[in-house]
């Protein structure tokens, strides 16, 4: 069983600068197929393996001596979570010959009991965009920004969208303007790219909060307007799922929205909002190693109601905002007819 892809992530540095972190990710089906893995996590000891090799490291003794366990006991759980895919080993010099060091093959694992990846053995790259890693932006007040623990900057002043330390930022709120945020497009092969798909939550943004509050959201890529989709509402009727206890400002959870661009236009959770397609993109993207989103609540539109956009931390989805290229996979060779 091996990962699906590597997923990259774009993550900010203390320091306010955008770093790039490439990881491995495995998603799995409820299956039968995945029993293996799943088999490999029932287990007290392997569990503690993977404690200690998120720390660094290790070789058999060195996590037998750990745990308390012979070599020849570790060796099998090792294994187990080699065949699983969870734990890769090398063999490197040491002091008293070769030895196996044991380390994480995986940095995170989903499982996908219902979803629209659509055909499982698709291959993508996946980006991840901190909600804070926005590159522009153009906001009016009502505004503000929250990291997990407290309120970033003053609420209604819209200076600090722009503060170089917003990278603590897991929500933010505006009534009207944009946000514009750089897809990096480094580790993605844009030659074999197919379909597009971003993930986020969002709502509208009302004081406190307004169930009925509908507003028209938009969203570019690549300069070009792929449509728009109205939010229903301003959502705080209950706690969000992964909203800190501290947070008593109204707004609790948005919406999880899926946008797509493919050969057949633009669509928001399946239904078509534009006919932006995934090549009208591709052609801007020549010699380029980004790709803008922008996400906006325009004050002049039918339903001016502003925007809520969470991050990690808040609302009830645990997920910055998600970029997935899919790509089409490689035309297999017609076999040779045998030979008589």
């Amino acid at each position: 069983m091996k990962p699906r892809q590597a997923a990259v992530s774009c993550l900010h540095g203390k320091d306010g600068t955008v770093n790039h972190e490439t990881k491995e990710i495995l998603y799995l089906r409820a299956e039968e197929d995945a029993l293996p893995f799943f088999q490999a996590l029932a287990n007290k000891n392997r569990l503690e393996i993977l404690r200690i090799l998120r720390q660094k490291d290790a070789s058999i003794k060195e996590l037998g001596e750990q745990l308390d366990l012979s070599s020849a006991v570790v060796t099998k759980h090792v294994q187990a979570l080699e065949e699983a895919g969870i734990v890769r080993s090398t063999t490197r010099p040491g002091k008293r010959g070769l030895k196996k060091l044991c380390s994480l093959a995986l940095n995170e694992a989903q499982v996908i009991f219902d979803n629209n990846y659509g055909n499982s053995a698709r291959s993508f790259t996946e980006v991840e965009i901190p909600i804070s890693a926005y590159e522009t932006c153009d906001i009016t007040a009502p505004c503000g920004m929250a990291g997990e623990d407290r309120i970033f900057g003053s609420i209604d002043d819209p200076r600090y969208f722009g503060a170089a330390n917003r990278y603590s930022v897991t929500l933010l709120w505006f009534t009207s303007g944009y946000v514009e945020y750089p897809i990096p497009l480094m580790d993605v092969d844009l030659e074999r790219v197919e379909e597009l798909e971003i993930s986020m939550e969002l709502c509208s943004e009302h004081p406190g909060f307004n169930s009925s509050w509908k507003s028209d959201i938009s969203f570019a890529l690549a300069g070009l307007d792929l449509g728009i989709w109205t939010s229903p509402g301003d959502f705080g009727d209950r706690k969000g799922r992964f909203t800190p206890a501290w947070w008593t400002l109204g707004t609790e959870y948005g919406l999880l929205k899926t946008l797509t661009v493919n050969s057949e236009g633009t669509f928001m959770d399946g239904i078509r909002i534009g006919s932006v397609t995934i090549d009208d993109i591709l052609q801007r993207l020549t010699g380029q190693d980004r790709l803008s989103l922008r996400i906006s609540a325009d004050a002049d539109a039918m339903h001016p109601g502003g925007l809520n956009l969470f991050g990690r931390h808040f609302g009830d989805y645990d997920q910055n905002i998600r970029v997935l290229f899919y790509y089409q996979e490689p035309e297999k060779p017609e076999a040779s007819p045998a030979a008589d």
